[in-house]
């Protein structure tokens, strides 16, 4: 079982992939709850007693997980409302800048980890209270729009220089390879990766594939809590 699973009356059955991927995120966050709208629904699963609600029908259903997957020992950022971004090439240990969420002009200013690799999927939480604008910094309390409304492909790279105003991004391949790493052997089974590459830091490529595959979400923000 390489995908998020739902139990529908008696049988288990895949999400979709577009599902599957956010599920895989949200886990790979570390916190026991989250929550996000798609396709007009509103949705919240715990991570804890695997299970989804449909907050607005109440309705309730039981998940899994991926084969041996497992949550990191703990949340990689601070509880709030995030999105998942592609890193750059070239960002590494710099501070890039992304639109914010329902914020016309408005943009979050992310540290990006030194030891990021482009194309890896990275979590960035969006902050409430720090918007920069084009004519520099400015505090004013905001809510992101539900469901988004940015393109996660639009980064700009800053620099070092403003890396004191940015809020930290968090890859979350890299927490697939340390926490999960034995879904790698599911991923051989399913000739999703050529078994001659597993050597070396292999575990860390498939653990970042399973998690990012190289696709975005799109215009998304998740609660985690």
């Amino acid at each position: 079982m390489a995908k998020f699973q739902v139990k529908l009356g008696r049988d288990w059955q895949d999400y979709s992939k577009e599902e599957d991927k956010i599920l895989k995120r949200a886990f790979m966050a570390g916190f026991p709850t989250a929550k996000f709208h798609l396709r007009g629904q509103n949705y919240e699963y715990n991570f804890k007693n695997m299970s989804q609600k449909n907050k607005d029908s109440g309705k309730e259903r039981d998940i899994r997980a991926p084969n041996k997957w497992k949550q990191p020992k703990k949340p990689l950022v601070e509880q709030g409302p995030t999105t998942v971004i592609t890193v750059p090439a070239g960002t590494a240990g710099t501070t890039i800048q992304v639109p914010y969420p329902g914020v016309p002009g408005g943009f979050i200013s992310v540290n990006v980890p030194k030891n990021a690799k482009a194309g890896q999927a990275m979590l960035v939480p969006i902050p409430k209270d720090k918007i920069i604008t084009s004519g520099g910094e400015k505090h004013e309390k905001a809510e992101p729009a539900k469901g988004g409304g940015w393109s996660t492909g639009a980064v700009v790279a800053v620099g070092a220089g403003a890396a004191g105003l940015g809020v930290a991004g968090a890859i979350l391949g890299v927490a697939v390879a340390e926490e999960g790493a034995d879904a790698v052997g599911d991923m051989l089974a399913d000739g999703a990766v050529d078994a001659g590459e597993a050597v070396g830091d292999f575990a860390v490529d498939a653990g970042e594939f399973l998690v990012d595959a190289g696709e975005e979400v799109g215009d998304f923000i998740m609660d985690l809590f």
